[in-house]
């Protein structure tokens, strides 16, 4: 389900269940996917996250961070992990200049990418795109479910 209009999850200490959060910058390069995968798994493993959970949102991370790093063109990316009892949240904020709205597409059978957000769709209980004010850049957003390891 895609809710356009919501805004980013705030990471606040002030959140019913106290998340755990982290924040960290990558470029916007295509070799940096695999660091924000990498991050992704050890934050999610200190965290006590099960191994299914942390798999999904490496997925999640990959395809949104992906869709930044070919979509936009932003020079660095901005990722925020939040984990909160029985929900994980990401977010990948990126400095694009276009008004667009990430959305998914049917790709060919042929076709070798275009299936990402699809995948983000079908893991995530929900996600959204929020646009940067004046037009500057966008935060890609997904709630997965995740359970203690």
């Amino acid at each position: 389900m895609i809710a356009p209009e919501m805004t980013p999850f705030p990471v606040s200490p002030s959140t019913v269940g106290a998340p755990r959060h982290e924040v960290f910058r990558l470029p916007a390069e295509r070799a940096a996917v695999s660091d924000a995968r990498r991050r992704v798994r050890s934050w999610l493993t200190c965290q006590q996250v099960s191994e299914d959970a942390r798999d999904m949102a490496q997925l999640v991370i990959s395809e949104l961070f992906t869709n930044a790093v070919v979509h936009t063109d932003s020079s660095s990316i901005a990722c925020v992990l939040q984990a909160i009892p029985g929900q994980l949240r990401i977010e990948v904020r990126d400095q694009g200049g276009s008004a667009t709205r990430p959305t998914p597409r049917d790709a060919a059978a042929g076709d070798e990418s275009g299936r990402g957000l699809l995948l983000v769709e079908s893991l995530a209980d929900t996600w959204g795109v929020v646009l940067g004010e004046r037009g500057q850049g966008r935060t890609v957003w997904a709630a997965l479910p995740a359970h203690s390891a």
